[in-house]
């Protein structure tokens, strides 16, 4: 019995170790990103929706159904600081032909370009409009394993302080665009945990439908249920601890395996760099958390201690963290550490 626990203290330490490890190595919330947003009834310039902090990075997502369809957005800026917007799109076939345009207008803005009569300005206000061009080649974006192309891009100092407004449009057919205004690359803790629930609507704005998106998850249920019940029954699950602590693991490796997936559908639109080494440590920082939970369960079943309860709690707080399980792995996993241990 002695021999059993010092075993598995030191699988436990070594898992803890080593994600402990891996998460310090690689600090992912100072790494690059935008702070997702998702357009909404914005249609006409008194509705236009307001980005609080231009100098942070955002990216909004939306669709222009055609012509003459307009999508507004205003924030508040002071004299001097950078105003950059860099506008995109996805890369399935849908959204080939679609070339959105979009209008920068605010005080002191020098006039470049011709805006349609049917684009609202702002009293007395300059405005440049920046055409979309279509790249080469598609952008490669590591921490969404998502692939896009880039087809403007404005970096100009504000010529005066006071309100700016953007305005998005197409002169054809729609699609699906991307905003992305500012550079200061920071997150709220709310708005780092909710990343998940947020990467399932840019998927969505990608063109996949909710049975792609999950479909690595489910597949890694199915299987894994499969494999208890035909092959290994000794591994069934036999009381809510076992049975919440599993679900959690399961969880945890499906977002890995999903993440694997995703970015291999973003490869297939572009070619191969070297951020997927970061969408792989993404994918391990959630496959590892899964493994560790699984082995904790399994691990003397018999005896279900404080420190298997502990470990439950602390990898269910790296899940968060580190996006694995969309939120309900996480929370799984904590309420895996109050369960009861008796069939």
């Amino acid at each position: 019995m002695f021999t059993g626990e010092r075993h598995l203290r030191q699988d436990h330490y070594s898992a803890l170790t080593l994600l402990f490890l891996i998460y310090c190595l690689f600090p992912l919330p100072s790494a690059s990103g935008h702070s997702p947003i998702i357009s909404g009834y914005n249609s006409n310039l008194d509705e236009a929706m307001f980005i609080p902090d231009p100098t942070k990075s955002w990216a909004i997502y939306g669709e222009l159904h055609g012509e003459r369809e307009i999508h507004y957005y205003r924030f508040e800026i002071e004299k001097g600081q950078r105003i950059y917007i860099s506008l995109m799109k996805p890369t399935n076939e849908e959204n080939k032909e679609f070339m959105p345009v979009f209008v920068l207008a605010g005080p002191g803005l020098i006039g470049q370009g011709t805006v349609p009569d049917y684009v609202e300005l702002p009293a007395g206000a300059g405005a440049v409009v920046v055409a979309g061009r279509q790249p080469e080649e598609a952008t490669y974006e590591p921490f969404s394993a998502s692939s896009f192309y880039e087809l403007a891009e404005l970096d100009i100092p504000a010529p005066e302080s006071g309100s700016f407004y953007m305005a998005v449009y197409v002169p054809g057919r729609g699609g699906h665009y991307s905003l992305a205004l500012g550079e200061r690359e920071v997150y709220s803790l709310a708005e780092w945990i909710l990343i998940p629930l947020s990467l399932i609507s840019i998927y969505q704005w990608e063109g996949q439908s909710l049975l792609i998106i999950f479909l690595p998850i489910a597949a890694t249920l199915a299987i894994s249920m499969g494999f208890m019940l035909w092959w290994r029954k000794k591994w069934i699950p036999v009381s809510l601890f076992e049975w919440t602590g599993m679900l959690a693991g399961l969880l945890f490796m499906g977002t890995g395996f999903m993440v694997l997936f995703q970015m291999v559908l973003a490869l297939s639109h572009t070619h191969l760099v070297s951020e997927v080494v970061i969408t792989s440590i993404l994918a391990l920082l959630s496959i590892l958390p899964g493994i560790a939970v699984i082995r904790i369960i399994r691990k003397n079943r018999k005896k279900v201690d404080i420190r298997k309860r502990i470990y439950l709690v602390i990898l269910g707080i790296i899940a968060l963290f580190v996006w694995s399980g969309f939120l309900v792995g996480p929370v799984l996993a904590v309420l895996a550490s109050l369960m009861p241990d008796r069939k």
